[in-house]
């Protein structure tokens, strides 16, 4: 299971770290084993960097149809 300890989250920010994706990189595995392109869209997700986490309003802020859509938007310049 993975974890996100205070330690480690310290650790990756000390590093630059921004951000954390973890859904993407079996899709970029099985793109660049079939010798695929892939372009991915990123969004913000979780804050994991403050003493609490408040889940109110997450849904709304997250998974929004106006994201896919500036995506779409996006891609058709690439």
């Amino acid at each position: 299971m993975i974890r996100e300890t205070k330690g480690l989250v310290r650790k990756r920010m000390e590093e630059g770290c921004i951000a954390v994706e973890m859904e993407l990189a079996g899709v970029q595995s099985v793109c660049d084993f079939y010798n695929l392109k892939l372009y991915a869209f990123f969004e913000t997700g979780d804050i994991l960097d403050t003493n609490g986490y408040e889940a109110k309003g997450l849904n709304n802020a997250n998974h929004s149809l106006n994201k896919l859509y500036i995506a779409l938007e996006t891609a058709t310049y690439i």
